[in-house]
């Protein structure tokens, strides 16, 4: 890259010729959109694609993007009648390092020859060779081999890539190869959700299964009792590393956090940060660090004070994205690109203005993603894209989705007739096996339309070749929306365009000067500002910090876990001695005077503890005075029967979970999270432990809802269903009754009580009991895969490794089970 270069290319862009021949090639990719056959004219295509050249040669990523988007266009409007532009675009290709659109480019214009010169050959097949590497089947772009090297370097990494820029398979394929050479190491992967597990445990398998490394690998998703293999991956959210690191005797070769912009996210930032800090007493790991914005790389300078790390950055990806705005007016809809000025005009052939038509319209001849803000808004645009989609040759695989829904969810949730038009809906609030078999269809180019909410901004990967926008923002129960983060933004826009099937994807912006926050995609200068939620939380909500401290910050607040294990953790470092060393730190900017009354106040929380620091330290989301007054109540009992938790198949285990669910409320140990009786919440969940089927479960709460509430709503009923399960049963009842069961542990033991309770917490948690259910789950399986999985082999057969299960469906006894059930096995272990 030249500084010539980025002068002629801001001249080019600058003159009106060259926006006289953009807005022509855009025409026509619109045209082509829609159906259409509009060309241009070949002088034109010579001028845009030397412009792209120029503009690719730049020192300016705005011009380098400008440079792609245009080539890209230029590939689908112009490439099968002026196949040179071919042999052009690899040469650019591939001197950019763009090897998966190199790749791309043979499968589709197979029949162009690409004659070269002897040199130019030889130049190509050096840079190949470069960008490829042996552990690896396929050529890297040149941020991946960098990235390769860093990380072979044996250095700590971190690096930062735009979603879609494959950071993550390179980061999973190095910790594949490592741990397969040692003679014995642990990975920990730092997932944000529990949706992410599955497809990163996924990946992971697929990876050991190319190397014929299955009988020596372990992925585990789950905190477990017992031994791990000694080579193990632990693919995991933060919440659950922090149960396993607690045991005390596990320690990391290596910590791949994933997604670590959350470290500066309200709901999950604060325990990321306590669970590194707790890895890093114990574990002295090769770290790794990905994250898709620049902003947040500075956010680890307090969590990893001493580490040096080297850093692989780029703005990069092989995929263009193309902003283009949309807008109804009367008959016609007015498309633009984005912030160019200019525009096509093209006939609506439809009344009103509604989402569902647009999307239609513009993406009836592509795959398409629909973001919407709520669970509700995506279920009623999948009902209405379906609609619009009329009668469809039957799909074998559609129609074994919609079976898969029908008899394992209920007949009459939305999204069996959605499938089988071809449409999904994807939101968290969604049985996790319903979530993995939309993600594989959409993967295997299935599903036309899905509509999403917050869980592509997750890192879920469902890329499509358009994804539409229309006022996108954050919704605040009882409060005013909010802005998306930018990060989250970027992420979303991330799904639009597939490497190795896309060389660009469309972001359609809906009646963008209608939203609320209209400056979404706004130039803004990129600022290294973003500091850990930790940290954040004590600059901007001190008082809230100090009241839990003090005992009277209340616990039914909705920031309650975030300030909770804040305050625990400053009472932890108090009593460890490093109080001063976190007060130090230069993410803080509290005035002296401050920080000397919340010194004083972690002082006066530490003189009242009643459990001891270590408690204080396994129970990190409940408060210290909460945790006072259970480990009170429960010292003074006589007798502890009724206190004991019994094995979740125990006659009597419904009425203890609700005596003991209504004392951890009385202590604001647990709080519900909605408007359902706790007795509700412990029926579902007691269910769900036992391992009873999905469709039960929401069978019992679409007669609940009509018998007790007059509501007939099926799709409501199972996202109550659902989202009891996700808040109350798996996060807050499970966190309150781990804390349950630390103090009780604790207390029997200083009474010398030689007595049983039963670790409901983690069956809560993963959804089942049995033992082999319980090792499905760990595999990876989703829960209602491995529910029918246990079920259908003999109850006296034991499977306790992933090649017991692989050896299984090898000699057909799994051969009963459902279609999808059966293709979630297969996707699990690569297997054909």
């Amino acid at each position: 890259m030249t500084n010539f270069s980025t002068k002629l290319a801001e001249k080019i862009i600058g003159g009106n010729g060259y926006h006289l021949s953009t807005a022509s090639l855009f025409s026509c990719y619109v045209d082509r959109m829609i159906g259409g056959q509009s060309s241009l004219e070949r002088l034109e295509i010579k001028k845009l694609v030397a412009a792209a050249q120029i503009f690719q040669k730049s020192e300016d990523i705005n011009l380098q993007r400008e440079g792609a988007a245009v080539l890209s266009m230029l590939l689908d409007v112009c490439a099968e009648e002026h196949k040179d532009l071919v042999v052009i675009a690899r040469t650019m290709f591939t001197s950019g390092g763009d090897f998966p659109n190199v790749e791309l480019l043979k499968r589709r214009f197979e029949d162009v020859e690409f004659e070269r010169s002897i040199y130019s050959q030889a130049q190509a097949d050096f840079r190949r060779s470069i960008n490829t590497v042996e552990s690896l089947s396929f050529p890297l772009t040149d941020y991946q081999r960098a990235l390769w090297n860093d990380l072979s370097s044996d250095q700590d990494v971190i690096t930062v890539a735009p979603t879609s820029a494959g950071k993550t398979h390179i980061i999973l394929s190095y910790l594949v190869k490592k741990v397969s050479e040692s003679e014995g190491a642990f990975a920990a992967i730092i997932v944000p959700t529990r949706a992410l597990i599955s497809e990163v445990a996924g990946t992971l398998y697929e990876l050991i299964q190319e190397k014929s490394l299955d009988e020596k690998m372990e992925v585990c998703t789950i905190a477990k009792d017992g031994s791990f293999s000694p080579k193990t991956f632990f693919v995991v959210t933060q919440e659950r590393l922090y149960e396993i690191l607690q045991r005390g005797d596990v320690s990391f070769d290596y910590l791949f956090i994933d997604e670590a912009h959350n470290i500066s996210d309200k709901s999950r930032g604060v325990l990321l940060h306590l669970t590194i800090d707790r890895m890093l007493d114990d574990s002295n790991p090769q770290v790794i660090v990905s994250m898709p914005s620049p902003n947040y790389q500075n956010a680890f300078s307090s969590v990893f004070k001493d580490v040096d790390f080297k850093r692989q950055v780029t703005s990069h990806s092989p995929v263009a994205k193309i902003l283009i705005s949309v807008v109804p007016k009367g008959r016609d809809l007015i498309v633009s690109r984005y912030g160019s000025g200019y525009s096509k005009k093209i006939p609506k052939n439809f009344s009103q203005k509604r989402l569902s038509d647009i999307v239609y319209r513009l993406g009836r001849n592509q795959s398409n993603i629909i973001y919407r803000n709520q669970t509700d808004h995506c279920e009623s645009i999948a009902n209405e894209l379906a609609s619009l989609i009329g009668g469809t040759e039957s799909n074998d695989v559609l129609e074994e989705a919609a079976d898969y829904v029908e008899e394992f969810v209920h007949n009459d949730f939305s999204l069996a007739r959605n499938l089988r038009k071809g449409v999904a809906f994807h939101y968290g609030p969604l049985p996790s096996s319903i979530r993995v078999m939309v993600e594989n269809l959409a993967k295997d180019n299935l599903l036309n339309f899905i509509a999403c909410t917050s869980t592509l901004a997750e890192g879920v990967n469902l890329p499509a070749k358009n994804l539409f926008l229309k006022n996108p923002l954050q919704r605040v129960m009882h409060k005013p929306s909010e802005r998306i983060d930018d990060v989250k933004i970027n992420n979303i826009t991330g799904r639009a365009g597939r490497m190795l099937q896309h060389f660009s994807g469309n972001v359609f912006l809906i009646e963008p000067d209608d939203w609320t926050f209209p400056d979404y995609f706004e130039a803004k200068e990129e600022v290294n500002d973003k500091i850990p939620s930790f940290y954040k939380t004590m600059n901007e909500d001190f008082g809230s910090i100090i009241q839990a401290l003090e005992g009277s910050f209340a616990h039914d607040d909705n920031d309650q876990y975030r300030i909770y294990t804040i305050a625990n953790k400053l009472v932890k470092e108090y009593s460890s001695g490093r109080l001063e060393k976190v007060l130090s730190a230069e993410e803080l900017t509290l005035s002296d005077s401050l920080q000397s009354k919340l010194k004083s106040a972690v002082e006066f929380a530490y003189a009242s503890l009643k459990v001891t620091p270590f408690t204080l330290e396994a129970n990190p989301t409940v408060g210290y005075i909460q945790q006072n007054k259970l480990y009170e109540f429960l010292q003074e009992q006589k007798n502890f029967e009724r206190w004991l938790l019994p094995y979740p198949k125990s006659v009597g285990i419904y009425q203890v979970l609700v005596d003991v669910s209504r004392k951890l409320q009385e202590y604001g140990v647990y709080i519900p999270s909605d408007s359902y009786s706790i007795e509700h919440i412990c029926l579902i969940a007691k269910k769900w432990m036992q391992g009873l089927s999905l469709r039960e479960i929401v069978s019992d709460q679409i007669r609940w809802d009509k018998e007790r509430a007059g509501i007939d709503n099926v799709n409501g009923s199972v996202r109550s269903v659902i989202k009891i399960i996700n808040n109350d049963v798996r996060f807050r009842l499970s966190n309150a009754l781990r804390c349950y069961d630390i103090l009780l542990t604790s207390v029997l033991q200083e009474h010398g009580v030689d007595s049983y309770s039963a670790k409901l917490h983690s069956f809560l948690e993963i959804g089942g009991c049995d033992e082999r259910m319980v090792f499905l789950i760990n595999l990876g399986l989703s829960r209602e895969a491995a529910e029918e999985i246990d079920g259908k082999l003999p109850a006296n057969m034991k499977v306790s490794s992933a090649s017991d299960l692989l050896k299984c469906y090898r000699e057909k006894k799994l051969d009963s089970i459902h279609g999808v059930t059966k293709k979630e096995l297969i996707k699990l272990f690569s297997e054909e």
